[in-house]
């Protein structure tokens, strides 16, 4: 709908904020090389490997299989959800939330956005940000009160402009921040955020009540000798994963959230 926003005549226009949606710049690049020749885009992430074998083996058997084409439980197939909270706790040491499969790591996203805040919710994302959770926040209704900080010069999250911006907002100064997005490593700097880092925005934001939603999906693209990728988790914590990158599955739209246990 956001890149269709400016075909309709103004009786039939889109909601206002599908109009207050940048369009997306992966759709805008393939329009500007449609029919050009010898132009390599960056502009979106895709891997040359295929997925595992594995993978496409249980895809074509499952194709046959009469479960696959009737309605599944809305958060996932069972097993799939054990493999992933396994995956969790052995490889990023979360344990103990629930874990829901979505249709890639976007979907995730806006589910996480949908569910967290209300129209006009303050959100923050540091710049360079992913342009899909610019969208989702635009979507959703809250581009009202966006916070759109720089990262430092190294491409880190400035934790010393959070903590300002935070304590500033507790002293009634604008209205709460309810949401931040951190991408580890970053899209598109690829920049991994050390622990330390993370464990420090994890704090603010628990100590101001505000969700941290922290996007893994290039986790296994790690740099040699540079710190590993990391997970924090806690009851104001969300994990967003995808099977896109790593396990060249972009076409299948496989993600999923990882977040605490709902309390009574």
């Amino acid at each position: 709908l956001a890149c269709m926003r400016g075909a309709r005549s103004m009786a039939t226009q889109a909601s206002k904020r599908v109009r207050a949606t940048d369009t997306p710049c992966i759709v805008q690049m393939q329009q500007m090389l449609r029919g050009r020749e010898g132009v390599l885009s960056l502009a979106q992430g895709i891997v040359h490997w295929p997925p595992p074998e594995a993978a496409l083996a249980a895809g074509v058997a499952a194709m046959g299989e009469r479960s696959t084409s009737l309605y599944g439980p809305d958060d996932g197939l069972p097993e799939l959800r054990a493999a992933l909270k396994e995956k969790l706790r052995v490889e990023n040491g979360i344990d103990g939330g629930e874990v829901m499969v979505t249709a890639g790591a976007n979907q995730a996203y806006t589910n996480v956005v949908l569910s967290l805040l209300d129209a006009g919710d303050a959100a923050a994302l540091f710049r360079p940000y992913y342009f899909n959770h610019l969208m989702a926040l635009q979507m959703t209704g809250s581009q009202l009160d966006l916070w759109l900080p720089p990262s430092l010069p190294d491409l880190q999250p400035d934790i010393g402009a959070l903590r300002a911006e935070l304590e500033a907002r507790a002293r009634g100064d604008r209205p709460p921040l309810r949401m931040l997005t951190l991408v580890n490593p970053g899209n598109p700097t690829g920049v991994m955020i050390p622990r330390g880092t993370l464990d420090e925005a994890s704090r603010l934001c628990a100590s101001h009540g505000v969700w941290l939603v922290v996007d893994n999906t290039y986790e296994h693209f790690e740099y040699a000798g540079e710190a590993p990728h990391e997970c924090v988790s806690g009851e104001h914590v969300i994990n967003v994963f995808s099977f896109s990158k790593a396990f060249g599955m972009m076409g299948w739209r496989v993600g999923c959230v990882s977040a605490p246990r709902p309390t009574e």
